[in-house]
């Protein structure tokens, strides 16, 4: 079949376009094609030069030359002085935490792990790639379960690695990422215990944001501060080859000395040492390279065994500093001591601006070098002065350190370091990467479909680090949206092209007539607004910390002002910080902190204080005086106090445990998102702007998003409705002095509406597809003649072939039109009827199945089937029937071992909640509370709830549910070990069907009882059977 061919040529393309991004945009073959033509010249090696400097151009010296390298570069140079480095470290990792650790691996990790496999990544030696074990995981998964098992029994794994691109790209075998997954998976989970906070890559809480602001706090000091700018400096480092000078010596020493279990150690270095290399260029394989040293890169677990590798020179500068011998730099006498920041490779160091510091300092450095294996480029290193440092100084310090380069001005972790006066090098650094995508030769082969997509995919995620760290002025953001504007027109240096649409009112959102695009000034703001939120709710960060030292020691970063000679990253956090406070609403826990009066507590469209019935008050009456000993509402007080609609309101709260506090009102957790900022900044907007379209323009734009036909044709339709097509009564309005009588009939004035369905051309074409136009389309609106289009597709009038071809007709019309004006072309009635019932039977046949993303997340996003738990382990599937009509809510539990044998259920009644994820919760709290008085002291838990998962995983996100997240992880600290993951709503099917039975049959009474329920025996026993199996 055509269409089948039409797939995989466009399918092949853009695997080895190697592109995702055009998923829902054009599918366009040509776009593809040429990307991989791009690759293929950017990838290829022309020549290359030997140790001596001679090129050569030969693919088998080229060869030569590359494997000599890499030779030299895996080989061990040894480790030396690792005792003396890891002097007075302590163990970090716990008795628990071990046991975490080396824990017997289940399914259900394995499972996770395939899912969390890149699925398009380079395929390994065998030629699989992970789509292929996630698309086909039911016909696979148990060979794989086994081998992966195997390996964490047995501590062997064996795979060849190939090295591509002159670099050490590992081609890793699947099944070994899995291995590798399922270790970083566990690994990752204690990081943030052991790995120190100067440290911001790869662990889960910290971003690159963070050690970014606190480096252009520090250089802001060294400018400005007078405590800072005469006695310090900062040394911006970067590591040569970082990963592949590893030492693997050093690593196992540095595992023993850290407290990790010899098994973990085992299984770790294992991988490490499994490796082996042939060099890759341009199609032609060379050599066989057996490396001593190096961790690989694409390797799952690599980022993480290289920060542990960092926390030993952390180790070594922290003692330095405890014996007086370096000087951490700080901003006031409450801020936090800055010694080193440290991402990945990218290392910032500060100490005092003394000969005796820097030696040490180039001590540290030495030892780190000797024992790790990593070098420091000097000469992509620089130093920053601080400003009042003496001339000559600079210069003995520069020549101590072998530092040529002088920093302050340059970038940090792809940023500016600092700002002095214009913001130029911040918007010049947006508009460069910016143009470079918007201007490639492939822009030009999309449709508006493809723009959209690319414009939202790429062009708004290239500006967003920068954006999240700076606010952009007026201007900066104004010359990025033309930048877009006029790629969306189609408009370079040499063509002006009318916009036909204010950016402006492009940037609104889709439901309010726009196209969904983010006004950068509001998505600057909302970005900004996140890191204050940071601020307000990871108080112990060392973000926090610096900030609240440097400008709200004796405040908080809610009422603070800007402070004394404030750096341009903390004025840029306090414009987000405007945004923020508009969506701030209290939330009431003990009530001990909230006015009643005075405070923001009571949510309708926007946060407000509550209305006051009574003409005098106490403006010091606080929310707890509202609240009985009983812990509830006083029901009298409220009903004297508010109006019954607040009085309403108050009650349906949730209250008790925890401390009142701030939360954002937009979201459902409670916590902030960029998204819902975004939000509340364009209704502000909007809210000032007032609506541009009419009710009925507006109803049908939202109809459009959801036809069954090609982007390009739905941004089509809602360009027609717009007025942005170029027809001569359009032109007219926007200044062209044009004749507005139609070229093609001369009956009438070119309108967008004349064109589409009154013109003659437009008639005998709608006649051909067996509609009257004369009945069907009358003297209407353009916005009434579409509604029409659309009942027709509907109705059974026209066959279902014409039915679904309606919106290809429209198109069909209005390229005929341009084809007969501009490039003086004619296709016959018949030929353009035909070809657009064909483009839309085959767009139909395309799409009428679930994409291949969809079905690898059918099979791999939650467990399809009942899983056991890992030999010795006790499994415990609940469930919540919540529903938002009855009084009770109906809670079950049923406990299962590892041959799918039952333990023990139960069943209750539980009080009613507001919402299904508090429901989730409390039933959550009654079954760990049943299995801890059951003395089970292992368990996994297995839920449906997706939310409630998210929750436990991430409790800062969801600060609506702090108390009961507070009470769960309290009692899941007293059980020695306990998972939780996600079931799907089959493989939970039992739970839920005795949660369900609580309302269905009226069974409210409580009870627990060994084994399984007599009427849901076939189940219990056929999932037993198939773990058998």
């Amino acid at each position: 079949m055509i269409e089948n061919a039409y797939q995989e040529e466009e399918a092949f393309w853009k695997a080895k376009s190697k592109n995702t991004w055009l998923q829902v945009g054009d599918k366009n073959t040509r776009v593809f094609h040429g990307w991989v033509e791009t690759r293929r010249m950017k990838n290829r090696v022309q020549s290359l030069l030997n140790e001596n400097g001679v090129e050569h151009y030969e693919e088998e010296q080229k060869g030569e030359i590359a494997v000599q390298y890499f030779q030299n570069l895996f080989s061990s140079s040894g480790s030396q002085n690792a005792d003396r480095l890891l002097e007075g470290m302590l163990p970090r990792v716990t008795d628990r935490m071990n046991s975490g650790l080396i824990k017997p691996v289940t399914e259900a990790e394995i499972k996770r792990a395939v899912k969390a496999i890149k699925s398009d990544s380079a395929p390994g030696i065998d030629g699989m790639t992970g789509q292929f074990f996630q698309k086909y995981w039911s016909v696979t998964g148990a060979q794989v379960t086994k081998e992966v098992k195997g390996f964490f029994e047995t501590g062997v794994v064996t795979n060849a690695k190939k090295m591509q691109d002159l670099r050490p790209i590992s081609l890793c075998s699947v099944v070994y990422k899995i291995i590798s997954k399922v270790l970083s998976n566990r690994l990752k989970l204690i990081l943030p215990k052991i790995v120190s906070p100067t440290q911001g890559a790869f662990v889960a809480g910290r971003l690159i944001s963070d050690n970014l602001l606190i480096a252009h706090e520090m250089i802001h000091g060294l400018k400005t501060n007078p405590n800072c700018k005469e006695d310090f400096i900062a040394i911006k480092t970067d590591m040569s080859k970082a990963y592949d000078r590893v030492e693997w010596d050093f690593l196992e020493t540095l595992f023993l000395k850290t407290g990790f279990d010899r098994k973990w150690i085992d299984w770790v270095m294992n991988c490490i040492r499994s490796v082996t290399y042939t060099v890759l260029m341009n199609g032609e394989s060379f050599g066989h390279i057996t490396p001593e040293r190096g961790i690989r890169q694409g390797d799952p677990l690599s980022p993480f065994l290289f920060i542990l590798c960092a926390e030993a020179l952390v180790h070594v500068m922290n003692r330095a500093e405890q014996n007086d011998l370096l000087t951490g730099m700080k901003l006031t006498r409450n801020c936090p001591s800055i010694q080193h920041l440290l991402f990945a490779d990218d290392s910032l160091f500060l100490c005092r601006a003394s000969l005796r510091e820097c030696t040490e300092f180039l001590k540290c450095l030495k030892l780190y070098e000797d024992s790790s294996g990593q070098i420091i480029n000097f000469q992509k290193s620089a130093i920053t002065f601080g400003a009042a440092i003496d001339p000559t100084m600079k210069r003995l310090l520069a020549e101590i350190l072998h530092i040529d380069n002088e920093g302050g001005d340059g970038k940090y972790l792809g940023l500016p370091e600092c700002f002095s006066g214009s913001k130029q090098q911040l918007v010049a650094f947006i508009g460069e990467k910016l143009n470079k995508r918007l201007r490639g030769w492939f822009a030009k082969k999309l449709s508006l479909g493809g723009k959209e997509v690319l414009l939202k995919s790429i062009a708004m995620a290239l500006p967003v680090y920068a954006m999240s760290c700076f606010r952009l002025t007026k201007h900066h953001c104004q010359k990025i949206m033309s930048a877009m504007a006029s790629f969306w027109w189609d408009e370079d240096g040499e063509k002006k092209k009318i916009h036909w649409i204010a950016w402006k009112k492009v940037c609104v959102p889709k439901d309010q007539g726009g196209l969904g695009f983010r006004d950068i000034e509001d998505f600057n703001q909302a970005l900004l607004a996140k890191q204050a939120w940071k601020l307000y709710n990871e108080p112990e960060s060392l973000l926090a910390k610096v900030y609240k030292g440097r400008y709200y020691a004796s405040s908080n970063i809610l009422e603070c002002g800007k402070g004394y000679r404030p750096s341009y990253a903390w004025r840029s956090i306090l414009f987000g910080r405007e945004l923020l406070l508009k969506g701030l609403i209290r939330s009431i826990g003990d009530g001990k902190e909230t006015l009643v009066w005075g405070d923001k507590w009571i949510l309708d469209e926007v946060p407000r204080r509550p209305v006051n019935k009574q003409l005098l008050y106490d403006v010091k009456l606080r929310v707890d005086e509202l609240i009985g000993n009983d812990g509830k509402w006083r029901i009298e007080t409220l009903t004297e106090l508010f109006p019954p609609n607040d009085a309403e309101r108050i009650k349906q709260m949730a209250i008790g445990g925890v401390q009142d506090r701030y939360v954002w009102a937009y979201t459902k957790s409670e916590g902030y998102t960029v998204k819902s900022g975004s939000w509340l900044a364009t209704k502000s907007q909007i809210g000032n702007r007032g609506r541009e379209d009419e009710p009925a323009v507006l109803a049908f734009k939202k109809k459009i998003w959801k036809l069954p036909t090609l982007p390009k044709i739905r941004m089509f339709l809602w360009r027609a409705v717009s007025g942005a097509l170029a027809v001569a009564e359009r032109l007219t309005a926007h200044g062209m002095p044009v004749d507005t009588i139609c070229k093609l009939c001369q009956q009438g004035e070119e309108t967008i509406a004349h064109v589409l369905f009154h013109c003659t051309k437009a008639r005998d074409l709608w006649r051909e597809f067996h509609i009257a136009p004369e009945q069907q389309f009358p003297d209407l609106s353009l916005v009434e003649l579409l509604e029409s289009c659309l009942k027709l597709m509907q109705e059974g009038a026209l066959s279902k072939e014409r039915r679904q071809a309606l919106p290809w007709m429209l198109w069909a019309i209005w390229k005929n039109m341009n084809s007969l004006l501009y490039a003086e072309t004619q296709e016959s009635i018949a030929v353009l009827m035909r070809r657009a019932l064909e483009e839309a039977s085959l767009w139909y046949e395309v799409n009428k199945g679930v994409s291949g993303e969809e079905q690898t997340a059918l099979h791999m996003g939650v467990l399809q089937s009942w899983t056991p738990p890992a030999q010795g382990m006790i499994k415990c599937n609940f469930h919540a029937n919540w529903r938002s009509d009855r009084y009770h809510v109906g809670g079950a539990w049923i406990t299962r071992n590892y041959n799918g044998e039952v333990g023990m259920h139960a069943r209750d009644a539980l009080t009613p909640n507001s919402d299904k994820l508090s429901a989730d919760m409390y039933c959550l709290l009654w079954v760990l509370k049943s299995l801890r008085d059951l003395r089970i002291e292992e368990v996994h838990i297995g839920t449906d709830s997706q939310e409630l998962y998210d929750a436990i995983q991430k409790p800062y996100r969801w600060p609506r549910y702090r108390g009961l997240l507070q009470q769960i992880t309290t009692i899941c600290s007293e059980f020695v070990g306990i998972e939780f993951e996600v079931e799907s709503v089959q493989s939970n099917k039992v739970a839920r069907e005795i949660s369900r039975s609580v309302l269905r049959d009226g069974c409210f009474q409580s009870y627990l009882a060994m084994g399984g329920p007599s009427w849901l025996h076939n189940i219990i026993k056929t999932e037993g059977a198939m773990v058998i199996s």
